[in-house]
C-alpha cells in the first residue's frame, strides 16, 4: 500500500471514530485517554499568513491539526497515521522554523515531539504492520526509530517471535548497552525467579490479550451497523469470527489475572482451575462474557443479539481494552 492510500484510509478511519453527532454527548475531558471530539477552529486561530504558508496548502494543515485534536492518547497505528500526516505538511512549509511553529500552536508539539512522530513514519513504516499487529506503545517507537537498521531489525525480530521488549530494553538496545550479563529470568532461583518469570509474562501476554480483545471489540462494531439501522445483526458470520478468539482471551485473562484453586465439585483436592474474578466486579463480567462468546450455544436468537452485545458484550469488552463504543457503533 503506498503512503498516499494508508493516509487516506487512516484519516478516513479517524473521522469515522469522532463522528460531529457524538461531540454533544461527550465531556470535554478526555475518555480514556482520548478527547470527544476536534477542537472548533475558533477556539484557537492560526495565522497562516504570518507562519508564510501558502493558501493552498492551508486544508492540507488544518487536516492535520483536526487529526491532533480528535485524538487523546494514540494507539499504535494511530501514531504512524499522525506520523504521515506530519511529514506530509512538513514538506508543504516553507521552512523547518514555520513548521515547528505551526506544530506547537495546532498540535500542541514540541520540536522534538512533531520529530518523534515523523521518525516513526520515516524510519520505522516498512514494519509498521507487525508494531501495529503487537500494539507497541509509543515511546517504544519513538525510542525504536532512531536505532540503527540492524538494532531494528533484531528488535523486529523478537516481536515476530513473540517477546515484547520494553521502553528501556530498547533505549538501551539503541545506545549500545550490553545486557548479556543478565540471567534469563528462568535461570532465576526462587522467589526473584518466579518474580522475573510473571514480569515476563504480563509484558508478553498482556499486549497480545488487549489486541485480541480490540479486533473482537472491531468485529462487534461492524456487525451492529445493522442494528442502529433497526435490523437483525447477522448472527453465523459473527460467531465464526468471534467463539474461538472469545475461548483463547478467556483463558490468557486467567492465565494472566488470576490464580487456581481446587475444584470444590471434585472429591479429589488435586484437581484444580482457575480461580474466580471477585463476585460482581468488572473483570468478572468481563469473563462471563468471554465464556458466554466462546460457545455458540449460549447466543442469544438473531432477534435479541443485537441488544446483548450492546447491553453485555460491548460494556465488558470496552472495560477490559479501555475503549468506549458510541452511539453509532463506532470504538472511542
Amino acid at each position: 500500500m503506498d503512503g498516499s492510500k494508508a493516509l487516506g484510509e487512516a484519516t478516513q478511519e479517524l473521522r469515522q471514530v469522532t463522528q460531529p453527532g457524538d461531540a454533544a454527548a461527550t465531556t470535554p475531558t478526555q475518555r480514556n485517554g482520548r478527547q470527544s471530539g476536534p477542537a472548533k477552529t475558533d477556539e484557537q486561530s492560526i495565522d497562516y499568513d504570518s507562519l508564510g504558508i501558502p493558501k493552498a496548502a492551508v486544508p492540507a494543515f488544518e487536516e492535520a491539526r483536526e487529526m491532533f485534536s480528535s485524538l487523546g492518547r494514540k494507539r499504535t497505528d494511530e501514531v504512524f497515521a499522525c506520523g504521515e500526516m506530519l511529514a506530509k505538511v512538513r514538506s508543504k512549509a516553507p521552512s523547518q522554523e514555520s513548521f515547528e511553529r505551526w506544530s506547537k500552536q495546532a498540535c500542541r508539539l514540541t520540536r522534538r515531539g512533531a520529530g518523534n512522530y515523523i521518525a516513526v513514519h520515516n524510519n520505522l513504516r516498512a514494519h509498521r504492520k507487525i508494531l501495529v499487529g503487537c500494539g507497541m506503545p509509543a515511546a517504544a517507537m519513538y525510542a525504536l526509530a532512531t536505532a540503527e537498521d540492524e538494532a531494528i531489525a533484531s528488535v523486529v525480530a523478537d516481536l515476530k517471535a513473540g517477546k515484547r521488549p520494553t521502553v528501556r530494553e530498547i533505549k538501551a538496545l539503541v545506545s549500545g548497552e550490553t545486557h548479556g550479563a543478565q540471567p534469563c529470568p528462568a535461570d532465576i532461583a526462587g522467589a526473584d525467579g518466579l518474580k522475573a518469570l510473571a514480569r515476563a509474562k504480563v509484558q508478553n501476554g498482556v499486549p497480545v490479550l488487549i489486541e485480541r480483545l480490540r479486533d473482537m471489540l472491531s468485529h462487534i462494531e461492524e456487525a451492529l451497523v445493522p442494528h442502529f439501522e433497526g435490523k437483525k445483526v447477522a448472527k453465523g458470520a459473527l460467531v465464526e469470527k468471534l467463539e474461538h478468539p472469545a475461548r483463547r482471551a478467556r483463558a490468557e485473562l486467567q492465565s494472566l489475572a488470576v490464580f487456581v484453586k481446587p475444584n470444590a465439585e471434585a472429591s479429589s483436592n488435586w484437581i484444580v482451575h482457575p480461580a474466580h474474578f471477585p463476585h460482581g466486579s468488572q473483570w468478572e463480567a468481563v469473563s462471563q462474557v468471554l465464556f458466554k462468546l466462546g460457545g455458540r450455544e449460549d447466543w442469544p436468537d438473531a432477534s435479541d443479539l443485537g441488544g446483548w452485545l450492546v447491553r453485555d458484550v460491548v460494556p465488558a469488552i470496552e472495560f477490559a481494552v479501555g475503549a468506549r463504543l458510541s452511539k453509532d457503533g463506532s470504538t472511542r
